[in-house]
């Protein structure tokens, strides 16, 4: 992330710098043609006279020609200067612009890992210590239940979340049948969905070669989404560079739309769930180098996941 930043700073510097270059240098050049392209009047006097002169302008013509070429060597070569100058201070500013950014960064990871670790202690013992209660009839033992379950995935969700972010470690990629993971996938959901119907559109194979264990979490995280928000179906289609999910739940508005894979955003208020969800799919899909991107009309809400 720190890296496609910082290169972002050098090449709309390199770019910017270049373009400048160009029209300077080019200016200049084309502004010394036309300057020696003035004609050298000299009187003939006889035809001797006529031959030396059309020599001379032979030569002044080739002298011309040879500056303009020299010029315009000169000119490219402290271009490339210039360039190599550029893409220094651009390195070095840019380097020290994202170092503060990294630093703040990584420490606030540090802060969520070291949160949610610790969290994970006082829930685990309340939920130990609430089984321990044995059954009762008191209905606000459910909402306990509830709600240290909620904690708990809160937690999770947090620490998966912090792992995935800059992870550096190499994806165990392998070929796989997409086709089949996500008819397992799907299936997983279809209890859950009701009345609500659910279409899956699938080849007989599509061999991808993929980090499986990332697919099937995005995967999840999509079918649950979907799942939540749809009203009357679901349709998932496959093919060899994409998943698209759909879903006919409401309306997302662009505004909205733009902000739904940022962390603990919520479209829905009411809706259950803290929000993470999207944003670990997202996270996912970037350190894959996949592309997931969200889509809504009047009918329909689409999740594309592209390889």
């Amino acid at each position: 992330m720190f890296k496609k930043l910082r290169n972002k700073f050098i090449w709309t510097n390199m770019i910017t710098a270049t373009v400048i270059i160009v029209i300077a240098f080019a200016s200049i050049f084309f502004a010394t043609a036309v300057s020696h392209r003035e004609p050298v009047n000299m009187h003939r006097e006889s035809a001797e006279s006529s031959e030396m002169t059309e020599r001379f302008e032979e030569v002044v013509k080739n002298d011309r020609a040879n500056r303009l070429q020299n010029l315009g060597f000169t000119l490219i070569a402290v271009g490339l200067m210039i360039e190599f100058l550029v893409f220094g201070v651009s390195y070095y500013l840019s380097e020290r612009a994202v170092t503060p950014v990294k630093q703040a960064y990584e420490k606030q990871k540090e802060f969520i890992v070291n949160a949610s670790h610790e969290l994970k202690t006082p829930i685990a013992a309340a939920r130990a210590n609430f089984e321990a209660l044995g059954t009762t009839e008191q209905p606000w033992t459910d909402n306990v239940d509830m709600e240290l379950d909620r904690a708990s995935k809160l937690v999770n969700d947090l620490l998966t979340l912090a792992r995935t972010d800059g992870r550096t470690t190499s994806l165990k990629k392998k070929e796989v049948d997409v086709a089949k993971i996500v008819e397992k996938r799907a299936q997983l959901v279809k209890a859950r969905l009701g009345d609500k119907t659910l279409k899956v559109n699938v080849p007989k194979t599509c061999k991808v070669v993929l980090a499986e264990s990332d697919l099937m979490q995005v995967l999840d995280i999509l079918f649950d989404n979907a799942a939540k928000y749809s009203k009357s179906f679901i349709e998932v289609t496959v093919n060899e560079k994409s998943i698209a999910v759909v879903n006919d739940g409401k309306t997302i508005p662009a505004d909205k739309l733009e902000k739904i894979f940022d962390r603990f955003y919520q479209t829905d208020k009411t809706a259950e769930g803290s929000g993470l969800g999207l944003a670990i799919a997202k996270a996912v899909a970037d350190q894959n180098r996949w592309k997931l991107v969200a889509n809504s009309d009047k009918k329909t809400t689409t999740f594309t996941l592209s390889f």
